[in-house]
């Protein structure tokens, strides 16, 4: 009972006292997500492959090559050590992870021309070449951590809840009940606002993080190729008005606006 008694005062003691514990569960996630196991990790949760079959590797590998020679004559830095793999999904995507993954979806094979496709590839190298990708890492590893440790928390609460019970008589039960239900309560509430907070601040540097990579894959030598695949993705990716809270946590600016970046770099380079 006792123990009980010390768990509840330790978090609700204090509003700082409830930040720090979350702020710290939070930071082990955060760091276990920038391990070299949060990327593989994450390779296992978006199923992603290496190029297995004959036709897969003859039609990727070659784009693949090509443009991560043309990216280390932009970054000489860039790790030496990148893959490209496969997601087996008819979505039209295309993404880059933790430093040395990118992937692929088949739609996108299937979607874009090859040329098309080799722009894509430079705007995913151009996330690895700034460190972007560490975004992917600590929205999806981060979080998945973070809430199992979370979890694991409530199931304790749980647990001394329910011994409580047993030595108590029903009033002092009904009143730890309460208290407990409460703590919950305000946990969550610190949970909310830190994963969401956090999403929101990802995805604000995440839209700027699309522009800079952008100019990446026109420095490599593929903005026209990029245009022509972000072209198509506008006319196939339409939909309907996004609320207030999918703007805000959407990762990728309108394409429009990603093209018309392009297209003034493209202008400039002639005029010079």
């Amino acid at each position: 009972m006792q123990i009980a008694w010390s768990i509840a005062g330790a978090i609700s003691g204090s509003p700082l006292t409830s930040f720090i514990f979350v702020a710290v569960v939070y930071g082990i996630s955060i760091t276990i997500a920038l391990s070299p196991i949060g990327e593989v990790l994450l390779r296992l949760i978006q199923n992603c492959r290496e190029p297995s079959t004959q036709s897969e590797r003859d039609y990727l590998l070659p784009i693949f090559d090509e443009v991560y020679d043309n990216a280390k004559e932009v970054d000489p830095n860039l790790n030496n050590d990148i893959q490209i793999y496969i997601m087996d999904e008819m979505t039209v995507n295309a993404f880059a992870m933790g430093r040395k993954t990118i992937a692929v979806t088949a739609g996108a094979m299937s979607t874009w021309t090859k040329e098309e496709l080799k722009g894509i590839v430079a705007h995913e190298f151009g996330h690895i070449s700034y460190g972007h990708t560490k975004a992917m890492l600590l929205s999806t590893i981060g979080n998945l951590f973070f809430y199992v440790i979370v979890w694991a928390f409530q199931l304790i609460l749980n647990l001394v809840q329910f011994v409580a019970k047993l030595f108590t008589d029903n009033v002092a039960g009904i009143i730890f009940s309460v208290i407990f239900f409460l703590l919950r309560l305000y946990v969550n509430l610190l949970i909310f606002i830190f994963v969401n907070v956090g999403e929101i601040i990802l995805a604000i540097n995440s839209r700027v993080n699309e522009v800079e990579s952008d100019t990446f894959a026109f420095e490599a030598g593929y903005g026209r190729e990029l245009i022509s695949g972000l072209y198509l993705l506008q006319k196939i990716t339409m939909s309907a008005k996004m609320s207030l809270i999918e703007q805000l946590k959407s990762t990728h600016p309108h394409t429009a606006h990603r093209i018309a970046h392009l297209e003034r770099l493209e202008n400039e380079y002639v005029d010079e």
